[in-house]
């Protein structure tokens, strides 16, 4: 069986369950199935400058003007003729173009994608005839995106959890087509250390209360801010704070003097910071939600991302 795993670099959290997705696939592999898997970023397979333009554009619209974000978001959520014509004006056509020549080659026996945009062109060429396989969408937030009701010719939805069956069904996609499967996530995060081994091998003090601060992949929110009230609090906390890809960020912690704060840059590690946490303040992007509600992690939901993460809270 060929698998082709198509995702988009928005943030990290379509990219973490693409990742989660193959290394299941790979594990299966090794156990002897007969399976080739493939993972591509759809965007850097179309164009490096759109990809760019994509992954920064994103970023920066988020971190800057947000209620403009949640304001579309609710606008394209609701209102079908607006959502159709911004897809009409997204470039959609080239895209649509520029993705056709992927499968000149052999054609992948099912294609799972992790973002609605991969959707939409795969759902174009489907309609059009050139493709011929199934195509499954997987939700990576606790919430129905819009567009997914576009995708007529998407042949299964992964959503959370059954509770969302209602919600997609009235947004127009047949109940037929929804797998409430859940979000998936690294097999890491499916196994605990417990809490003082995990503090020793991170060099935190194995005895103190630890709190986990993050801002998703990209270290959205005040972080010093916030690592900084907890550590005036009138408790003896431990705080290791991870910022993702901002470095900026790392460069402002460290410059607090307090012994009990640990500033991480990109850890590819959470899951073990999860463990030797006993709480985590973060952004409620929906991989982390479902990361630490894996951990049973008590968490404390802050700054979200108008329009998902509000949902996801």
């Amino acid at each position: 069986m060929r698998v082709l795993i198509l995702s988009v670099t928005t943030g990290g959290g379509h990219n973490a369950a693409a990742d989660s997705i193959e290394a299941e696939f790979i594990r299966r592999r090794e156990l002897g199935e007969d399976i080739d898997v493939f993972k591509e970023d759809f965007f850097q397979y179309i164009n490096k400058f759109f990809y760019d333009v994509m992954d920064k554009g994103y970023l920066f619209v988020t971190r800057y003007f947000p209620a403009l974000f949640g304001k579309s978001y609710d606008t394209l959520e609701s209102a079908e003729n607006l959502r159709k014509a911004a897809l009409a004006l997204s470039g959609s056509e080239f895209l649509v173009d520029r993705f056709s020549h992927y499968f000149r080659g052999d054609m992948p026996d099912v294609i799972l994608t992790t973002h609605v945009f991969c959707t939409l062109t795969l759902n174009d060429l489907k309609a059009r005839g050139l493709i011929r396989c199934p195509v499954i969408g997987v939700m990576t937030d606790y919430c129905i995106h819009p567009y997914w009701e576009d995708c007529d010719f998407m042949d299964y939805l992964v959503i959370a959890d059954e509770l969302f069956s209602g919600a997609a069904v009235a947004r127009g996609i047949p109940e037929r087509k929804l797998l409430p499967l859940g979000i998936p996530v690294r097999p890491k995060f499916l196994h605990r250390e417990d809490k003082r081994g995990a503090r020793l091998a991170l060099g935190l003090d194995p005895d103190q209360t630890t709190v986990l601060v993050m801002g998703g992949s990209m270290g959205y929110g005040n972080i010093p801010e916030t690592c900084e009230s907890i550590l005036n609090l009138d408790r003896d906390y431990q705080v290791a704070a991870i910022c993702g890809k901002n470095e900026k960020t790392v460069k402002e912690l460290q410059k607090i003097s307090n012994t009990n704060l640990f500033p991480i840059g990109y850890a590819n590690n959470v899951e073990l910071y999860m463990d030797a946490a006993d709480c985590i303040v973060t952004k409620p992007g929906g991989l982390t939600c479902t990361e630490l509600l894996v951990k049973n992690l008590p968490a404390i939901l802050v700054n979200p991302i108008p329009g998902p993460e509000s949902r996801n809270i």
